[in-house]
């Protein structure tokens, strides 16, 4: 029996409204930040298959001069 791919997710930015591109490796709990520039808002990912993101401040990080990957 064949089992299906797992694909590429798209999450909306809850800031500015950029569409982010989530890959089937980021799991559940992981951070990533908005792909826009001008954005650069933390969010993690809550949920998969639908694709769900909550915002996180910046004091929530671990260090605010330390910022995870940005996927987009």
């Amino acid at each position: 029996m064949a089992t299906m791919a797992k694909k590429v997710e798209f999450a909306t930015c809850p800031t500015c409204g950029q569409k982010l591109a989530v890959y089937p490796y980021v799991v559940v709990g992981s951070n990533v930040v908005c792909a826009n520039p001008r954005c650069n808002t933390s969010v993690r990912v809550t949920g998969r298959e639908p694709i769900r993101v909550t915002y996180i401040p910046i004091d929530q990080t671990r260090n605010p001069d330390h910022r995870p990957e940005s996927y987009g």
